[in-house]
């Protein structure tokens, strides 16, 4: 009995056992590929199967994890950045917002000076020339009084230096009168009132009587002049004709 059973387990000269009867034993090529094994032989064709599993289900696995971490922390660099250009670009705002409302309040404020010192320079500009004429009241008042005893040559030479004196003082506030006696009609100065037929051809058109003085303040014209203007005779026209009408 015991021979009968352990025949079976001898092996081939040499000394090598072999597979039980009717079992073939698997090929290198198999066992690398994970067959003919059965159900319980783990063969390394589970993981790779297992590597796809995880991949799937999204957790990270080898390289493809490492980079996911280095990205989410490049994200992370960038949007701290941007907060931070953020913040300064509000700051900047900010200070931009309280400058311009600091020069919009100094402009009101200088317009208001300006206007009071425009105001202030108009009554300066009347105060002195007032005081500037208080003389020639004074010198006015003086002749009137001189009236009754002064000769009518001394009343006439006081009203001349008064006149003189006024005029002297209009001067200085940029008053001149306007040439007109003599001169060349000129519409921008003068003032036709009335004309003169003349015959010499030399006096036409020229002002041979100032019947009101004009005057410029600083070179503009205040008031022209008014003048009357000689033109020339009408042709067969007898120069005496308009006496003889006046003694008919």
């Amino acid at each position: 009995m015991d021979n009968a059973v352990r025949a079976p387990l001898e092996g081939p000269p040499g000394g090598e056992i072999g597979a039980p009867a009717g079992l073939k034993p698997p090929s290198p090529v198999a066992t690398a590929a994970g067959e003919g094994c059965g159900d319980e032989y783990p063969g390394p064709a589970l993981a790779p199967a297992a590597a796809d599993l995880a991949e799937a289900a999204g957790e990270p696995t080898g390289a493809n994890g490492q980079a996911s971490d280095d990205a989410g922390a490049g994200d992370g660099a960038a949007l701290a950045s941007l907060k931070d250009a953020l913040a300064a670009q509000e700051e900047a705002l900010t200070d931009l917002q309280q400058r311009y409302l600091r020069l919009q309040a100094d402009f009101d404020n200088y317009r208001k000076r300006a206007r009071r010192e425009q105001e202030e320079m108009t009554r300066l500009a009347g105060a002195r020339l007032i005081s500037g004429l208080l003389p020639v009241i004074d010198n006015l008042e003086r002749a009137l009084a001189a009236a009754g005893e002064a000769e009518k040559e001394t009343l006439a030479a006081g009203v001349e230096m008064t006149w003189r004196h006024l005029m002297t003082t209009l001067a200085e506030e940029g008053l001149q009168p306007v040439a007109a006696l003599g001169q060349p009609f000129n519409p921008a100065l003068h003032e036709a009132v009335a004309r003169e037929e003349t015959a010499a051809p030399e006096k036409v058109n020229l002002v041979v009587e100032e019947l009101r003085r004009g005057y410029t303040l600083h070179g503009k014209l205040l008031r022209p002049a008014m003048v009357k203007v000689a033109v020339a005779a009408a042709a067969g026209a007898p120069q005496d004709a308009p006496e003889k009408e006046n003694r008919g």
